[in-house]
C-alpha cells in the first residue's frame, strides 16, 4: 500500500477548512445583506392600474438603485379606503406611507395616526414651496401639516366644443352670466352643459365652486361653526341648484359621449378626461379645447375658483422607517419624477394624464403651451376644501341632500341649506368635545 505523505493529509484539512470558512462568510454577507434589505409600504387609493405599474417602475429605474430602498405598493379602493387606515391604525398594521383624499389625512393627524410632517422635517418648507399652495387648506390643522400632494388630478377645468360655440355665434363663456344667455340658444338646437358630478354624491365639489366664487366656505374662518348658513354659500347655492331648476342642464348623459356627439357642449372635469378625450376621439382634433371654469363677479373682480385638490401621501406614527418614507415623499414630488409620471402617463394606452402637483414640472408636461397655461391658472385661481372637525363623508352627505331636496323636491335653496347647516353645527360639536384630548395633545407637541 502507498502511504499518502502527511503533508497531504494537512493540506487537504488546510483547503477544507478554508472552503468551510469561506462558505460561511458569504453566507453571513448574504444574510446580511437580506437583513438590511429596507422595504417601504405604500397604500395608495384609487390608483389606475396602468398608472400603478408606471409607479413601480419608476421606483426599480430610479429610486431603489439610489436609496437601496424597495417599495411595496397596495391599491384600495375610494369606497373603503377610510376604514382601512383606521383599522390599520388602531391595530399596528398601518404602512409606512398611505395615499389618501387630502382631506382624510387630518383626521388621521388629529388621531395621531399620521405625523405632522412640518414639526418632524426641518427640510418640509424647502421640499414643499415648488407645490401648488391651495391644497395645504384641505391638509393642515391648527397649523400641523399631515400630508403632501403628489399629484393634481382633481384640478377642475372646463372642456367645450368651440366649433359648436362658434356655428351659433357665442364667443368666450368666462362667467356664468355668459352661460347663461347662450344656454337657451344651444338647448334649443340640442345641445347642452354638464357639471362636473351632475346629481351623484360627489356633487359637492360643484357646490364648492359656487360658494368659494360667491365668497362662501364649508365652515366660517374659525372653524367653529358650519358656513351653510352665511349668505355668501346661500347665493352660490342658490345659482348652483337653479342652474338645474330654471336653466335645465343635463342631469345624467354620460360625458365624454355626449360631449363627442354633439348633446353637450361644454362640461367641467378633471385632467384624465383630457388624455380620455384624445385617445378615446381622436376625430375631435381641433375641435374642443380645455379653458377655465366659468366665474362670477364679485366687487369688481372675475372670481374663478374650483376645486384643485390632489391625492395625498401621510406617514404614519407607528413606521420605523419615517425618514426613508420622507426620502421617497421627496422623490416622487421631485420636479423629474413629477415631469416623468405625467409624460408617461400621457403616453400610456390608457391615455391616464397625471397632472403634476410640481409647478415647475407642470410647464414641462407634452401638453400644447396654451392647455398648459390654463392648467396654470386653474392651480393659481383654484382652492380646496378647508379641513375642520366633521368628517368629510359627513359634509359631503349634507351638500349632497340640500342639493337633491332643492333640485329635485322644489324645497327653497337657502331653507334646504340652512337645514343642513344646522345639522354641520351639531357634528362639529360633537366632533369638539370628542377631539378635545387630542386636539389638545397636538397643541402641547407643538409648544416643544
Amino acid at each position: 500500500m502507498t502511504e499518502v505523505p502527511v503533508i497531504e493529509h494537512l493540506g487537504e484539512r488546510v483547503s477544507l477548512v478554508r472552503t468551510k470558512r469561506l462558505a460561511l462568510i458569504c453566507l453571513i454577507i448574504m444574510l446580511s445583506a437580506f437583513v438590511s434589505a429596507k422595504t417601504l409600504t405604500v397604500w395608495l387609493t384609487g390608483v389606475n392600474n396602468e398608472v400603478l405599474n408606471i409607479y413601480r417602475d419608476l421606483v426599480e429605474e430610479k429610486f431603489t438603485p439610489i436609496t437601496g430602498i424597495e417599495v411595496e405598493f397596495t391599491n384600495l379602493s375610494w369606497g373603503d379606503f377610510e376604514n382601512r387606515f383606521i383599522l390599520a391604525a388602531a391595530t399596528g398594521d398601518a404602512p409606512d406611507v398611505g395615499g389618501m383624499g387630502p382631506l382624510f389625512a387630518p383626521e388621521l393627524g388629529i388621531r395621531g395616526a399620521v405625523i405632522d410632517l412640518r414639526a418632524t422635517f426641518p427640510d418640509f418648507d424647502e421640499v414643499v414651496k415648488n407645490l401648488y399652495p391651495a391644497v395645504f387648506r384641505s391638509l393642515s390643522y391648527q397649523g400641523s401639516v399631515f400630508g403632501v400632494h403628489f399629484d393634481a388630478n382633481f384640478a377642475m377645468t372646463g372642456f367645450q366644443r368651440d366649433d359648436i360655440l362658434q356655428q351659433h355665434g357665442i364667443g368666450s363663456l368666462d362667467t356664468w352670466d355668459d352661460v347663461r344667455k347662450a344656454l337657451p340658444k344651444l338647448q334649443a338646437n340640442g345641445s347642452n352643459l354638464s357639471l362636473a358630478w351632475q346629481l351623484t354624491t360627489d356633487l359637492y365639489e360643484d357646490v364648492n365652486m359656487f360658494m368659494w366664487q360667491h365668497g362662501g366656505d364649508d365652515y366660517t374662518p374659525d372653524l367653529k361653526a358650519s358656513g351653510y348658513d352665511q349668505p355668501e354659500a346661500i347665493r352660490g347655492f342658490t345659482e348652483y341648484v337653479e342652474l338645474y331648476t330654471k336653466h335645465g342642464i343635463d342631469r345624467a348623459s354620460p360625458q365624454i359621449q355626449a360631449f363627442a356627439d354633439g348633446s353637450l357642449f361644454y362640461f367641467i372635469q378633471q385632467p384624465p378626461w383630457y388624455s380620455n378625450l384624445l385617445v378615446a376621439h381622436p376625430q375631435l382634433q381641433g375641435k374642443w379645447s380645455v379653458v377655465q371654469v366659468p366665474g362670477t363677479v364679485r366687487d369688481g373682480v372675475l372670481h374663478r375658483e374650483s376645486s384643485v385638490a390632489g391625492n395625498a401621501l401621510a406617514i404614519f406614527r407607528s413606521s420605523n422607517m419615517k425618514e426613508e418614507a420622507w426620502s421617497f415623499i421627496k422623490w416622487i414630488i421631485s420636479e423629474p419624477i413629477q415631469v416623468e409620471i405625467a409624460k408617461r402617463t400621457l403616453a400610456s394606452s390608457a391615455g391616464r394624464l397625471v397632472l403634476p402637483a410640481d409647478l415647475n414640472a407642470l410647464a414641462k408636461v407634452d401638453l400644447p403651451e396654451r392647455d398648459i397655461e390654463v392648467y396654470k391658472k386653474a392651480l393659481a385661481e383654484g382652492t380646496t376644501s378647508i379641513y375642520g372637525l366633521v368628517a368629510p363623508r359627513h359634509r359631503r352627505r349634507y351638500l349632497q341632500f340640500a342639493a337633491e331636496e332643492a333640485i329635485l323636491l322644489n324645497v327653497s335653496p337657502e331653507e334646504a341649506l340652512v337645514k343642513y347647516a344646522e345639522e354641520h353645527n351639531f357634528e362639529i360639536k360633537k366632533k369638539e368635545v370628542e377631539y378635545a384630548r387630542f386636539i389638545q395633545k397636538l397643541l402641547e407637541e407643538q409648544r416643544k
